[in-house]
């Protein structure tokens, strides 16, 4: 990486740091898109919190940078539940039982925090659950030994004001937590601040904070 490019990063990283910081809001950094020298400022800076959505690549940095936390944020299929079991921190994208069993079958008796992913738009190309399912999916997460729901996550809709999508995530956080804390993983690179002033407690930003160093030419996640 140039000197010039590191600099921007390292400039992009300190202010929303400074700003989801004075939110009390976690930046999960996502790196899926990012070379291993971005990653690897960011980490001598002192971020440790990063999201990934391929299991493999997650393996890959968690065994490189233990000191850091690896979170699941993609779809997960079952014959890549390992991964994920053995090195993730946490797994937002949880939207299947059987996918999540398969998970469990592999944490060789450690615990791992799970957000259920709630398709808050009803938009037939994302992923996640209705929100008419959740109750009964929550159940079931919530049996499975080894699993610990402690939030849920989800996506904006493309077009139009998101902010109604972040206001029904937050009453369906507070509703199955019944005023206990949990995490609720939303908001992008195009939409966090909006996320931020309606309850996000973590977003996940790609674009926003490696920007020319994000392959996909600064697309909005």
């Amino acid at each position: 990486m140039s000197e010039s490019g590191m600099e921007g990063l390292l400039q992009r990283w300190r202010s929303l740091e400074h700003e989801l910081g004075e939110a009390g809001v976690t930046m999960v950094a996502i790196s899926k898109y990012a070379p291993d020298d971005a990653v690897a400022v960011l980490i001598d800076a002192g971020h440790r919190c990063f999201g990934e959505s391929r299991p493999q690549l997650l393996r890959d940095r968690a065994l490189r940078w233990p000191q850091c936390q690896w979170h699941m944020i993609g779809p997960l299929q079952k014959n890549k539940a390992k991964y994920v079991a053995r090195h993730a921190a946490m797994w937002h994208s949880c939207d299947s039982v059987a996918t999540a069993a398969a998970v469990a079958a592999h944490l060789d008796g450690r615990t791992l925090p799970v957000l259920i992913q709630v398709n808050i738009s009803g938009n037939p190309d994302q992923h996640g659950i209705s929100v008419d399912e959740l109750p009964a999916f929550a159940a079931q997460i919530t049996a499975i030994e080894g699993l610990q729901l402690c939030g849920l996550m989800a996506m904006a809709p493309h077009f139009g004001d998101v902010r109604p999508a972040f206001q029904a995530m937050r009453s369906l956080r507070d509703k199955m937590f019944d005023g206990s804390v949990g995490q609720l993983s939303m908001g992008m690179s195009g939409d966090f601040r909006e996320a931020v002033e309606e309850g996000a407690t973590m977003v996940r930003l790609g674009s926003v904070l490696f920007g020319e160093l994000d392959i996909r030419n600064n697309r909005n996640d």
